[in-house]
């Protein structure tokens, strides 16, 4: 409640009117009755409580895709979520934290994915496995242009800024593992430097996010065009004969 927004509850901070009051009311009134039958509005459960967390971020991702992080409201939020304000502030008291959610949802997305291509009989094979599962996601356009409304605000927000690259290290990191296990099998080139192969491999996906958000390009072609460029680049030199 202390992190209500300023542009939204300015009377917080420079005085009450009478609207003011009873939005306040409302908003205790709502946080008294919810405290009833749960902890301070929230679900005893812990599954009910990962639900109830999921269903507010899902409402944040269709209200940041709809206007913008910054135009979007926490009374927009809340609405499309199908919560109180109350009870989204006590999952995630700013902006910032859904931001932040937002980023460690996608993280282990990702980390999903790498985890999948380590355990795939070979690289090709799990690069393969993961562009079909990629591909059959119909949400890769609007996962792309919420993508790009994160990175928009890290440009500005040196808070989220910090939570990005923490999470593009951690992806950078674990590819390295993986780039680095094949070639100790001989599958992949040892002559790359495998967390250097892994950020030239982030890299070329999100330069792609863009084409993705905007419908510039055919997402299963092109994912399936960069799979074959990231394996013939990575493939083993063939060593010349003597």
């Amino acid at each position: 409640m202390a992190l209500i927004q300023a542009h939204e509850f300015a009377s917080y901070t420079i005085g009450y009117s009478m609207v003011d009051i009873s939005e306040q009311t409302l908003m205790y009134v709502d946080m008294k009755e919810a405290a009833k039958t749960t902890h301070i509005g929230r679900p005893v459960n812990e599954e009910a409580r990962s639900l109830r967390r999921d269903q507010i971020l899902a409402g944040a991702r269709v209200c940041f895709l709809r206007k913008g992080f910054h135009a979007a409201t926490t009374a927009e939020i809340s609405a499309e979520a199908k919560v109180s304000v109350a009870n989204l502030y006590q999952y995630f008291p700013t902006k910032d934290d859904l931001v932040r959610a937002l980023i460690e949802e996608e993280l282990a997305g990702d980390l999903e994915l790498i985890r999948i291509v380590e355990e795939a009989p070979s690289f090709r094979q799990g690069l393969e496995i993961t562009t079909r599962m990629v591909t059959a996601n119909r949400d890769v356009a609007h996962d792309s242009r919420l993508r790009l409304e994160i990175l928009a605000e890290a440009a500005r927000n040196p808070t989220i800024a910090a939570v990005v690259k923490a999470a593009d290290d951690h992806l950078v990191r674990e590819i390295g593992a993986v780039i680095a296990r094949y070639q100790a099998k001989g599958e992949l080139r040892a002559d790359f430097v495998p967390e250097v192969a892994a950020r030239i491999i982030v890299s070329l996906f999100d330069g792609m996010t863009g084409r993705f958000a905007f419908g510039l390009s055919e997402t299963e072609d092109l994912i399936v065009a960069a799979d074959q460029f990231i394996v013939q680049a990575l493939a083993p030199v063939a060593v010349p004969p003597i």
